[in-house]
């Protein structure tokens, strides 16, 4: 069995910013502004399945947003090599790939 509390999948979302026109003063152009009061994130195919495969499997992890996240997180994950999404992270043990994670969770739940 696997310790739980060191599960890491790491993955890569997609930012949709919704931008929003705002005029300001009714008639004062030159502080009209585009901004973003809501955004989306949109995760590869790949991403979602492996969430779904972890889910499934009752296993408790955390997930990290790559594109997401501090800068310190981000090096983090560039020092042991995480560069491709999914990637998991079991145990110190570094998995990259959704066929890989679906091998190696089929191994952990037997």
């Amino acid at each position: 069995m696997t310790d739980n509390s060191n599960v890491t999948l790491y993955i890569k979302s997609e930012k949709i910013p919704v931008m929003r026109y705002s005029e300001g003063l009714h008639g004062h152009p030159c502080i009209a502004t585009d901004r973003a009061p809501q955004t989306f994130y949109n995760n590869k195919p790949e991403d979602q399945n492996a969430m779904a495969l972890l889910k499934e499997a009752g296993i408790t992890h955390r997930i990290v947003d790559l594109s997401d996240c501090s800068f310190t997180v981000q090096l983090k994950a560039k020092i042991i090599k995480v560069n491709d999404t999914p990637t998991l992270v079991l145990n110190g043990r570094k998995i990259k790939g959704l066929e890989n994670i679906k091998q190696a969770l089929h191994e952990v739940r037997t």
